[in-house]
């Protein structure tokens, strides 16, 4: 089922976090350390574990209480394994009822923020630093970013339908904004795709028309690993270079950019192309060309062969 799907992913990257933070590999010495009681003793007395082998597996999700011991315990923990947007992406078609829910746990900025998306014209095609301004991005998470996102696409789709178009390649480009976050720096790239399939899934799911959109994740996947190549080039330029989450986010944002004409803005806008069976948009809805696989590849041999030459960047 999709919400097991989700349910493992989110299990998967906080355990992956934890690890890196404990320097703990095995389940048993995670489970020894942040949740003694949760073994049980056996015949014998022997002490057993069962309860985070079942996290393991993904057929269990630890407990909201059990996220906040081990987020006590572990104060450079920064993965939400509870956050408001798995509820969505675990049942995409929530009551009225439960979408207020979700609005009313997150920050008072946050909810600001949401009701300006939805109250005026959403103008921005592509990701850029005016984005990243005018709403806050920095500030927020990559989990923030989707929520805010997903529930203002949704209330466009009957009311705004400019909007709607907009922010669902806004949504589905994203990642590239947040490569740091670790739902997508602790995945491999098997992983990263996995969880690029099941958030797609989910809008497709919310019966918000996704159908229509040919995403083909491994170009997604590869961005992000350009970006990361980037962002390391530049700081082995500039060490003292981005050294906030502020400045981090706006270099991306920046090396994004809005100039379609720009190596780097054909490579990151490539990844989203138009379904041949759709009609209801058109390659302006894109804001640029939705480039085949030969200016994708072409762009990013561009990128690569004058990585020693990356322009500067303001933060």
């Amino acid at each position: 089922m999709h919400s097991t799907v989700i349910d493992q992913i989110r299990t998967r990257v906080w355990l992956e976090e934890i690890r890196a933070l404990t320097g703990e590999r095995t389940t048993h010495a995670l489970a020894r350390q942040l949740d003694p009681e949760s073994a049980w003793i056996g015949l014998g007395g022997v002490a057993h574990q069962s309860k985070w082998y079942h996290y393991e597996r993904g057929t269990s999700v630890p407990s909201v209480s059990l996220a906040n011991k081990v987020r006590s315990s572990l104060p450079g923990l920064r993965f939400d394994l509870h956050h408001p947007a798995w509820t969505l992406l675990r049942k995409p078609s929530p009551s009225a009822r439960t979408i207020r829910r979700l609005v009313h746990r997150m920050p008072l900025m946050w909810q600001r923020t949401l009701t300006e998306l939805t109250e005026t014209d959403f103008l921005f095609k592509r990701i850029n630093v005016g984005l990243v301004t005018r709403y806050r991005l920095a500030e927020f998470s990559y989990l923030d970013a989707l929520l805010l996102f997903e529930l203002g696409r949704r209330a466009a789709f009957n009311t705004k339908w400019d909007n709607f178009v907009n922010l669902t390649f806004i949504i589905l480009a994203l990642p590239l904004l947040y490569i740091s976050d670790p739902l997508w720096s602790l995945q491999d790239k098997p992983s990263q795709k996995e969880t690029i399939r099941a958030i797609v899934q989910s809008m497709r799911l919310s019966g918000h028309h996704l159908k229509w959109i040919c995403f083909p994740e491994d170009r997604l996947v590869q961005a992000i690993e350009m970006l990361g190549n980037l962002q390391r080039l530049h700081l082995l330029k500039h060490p003292h270079a981005l050294n906030s989450h502020t400045q981090i986010t706006r270099f991306l944002a920046q090396s994004l950019g809005d100039n379609p004409d720009e190596a780097y803005a054909r490579a990151t806008s490539a990844f989203v192309r138009e379904s041949r069976h759709s009609l209801d948009l058109s390659p302006n809805a894109l804001g640029v060309h939705p480039y085949g696989q030969y200016f994708w590849q072409c762009a990013w041999d561009l990128i690569t062969s004058k990585a020693t030459n990356e322009p500067d960047a303001s933060v």
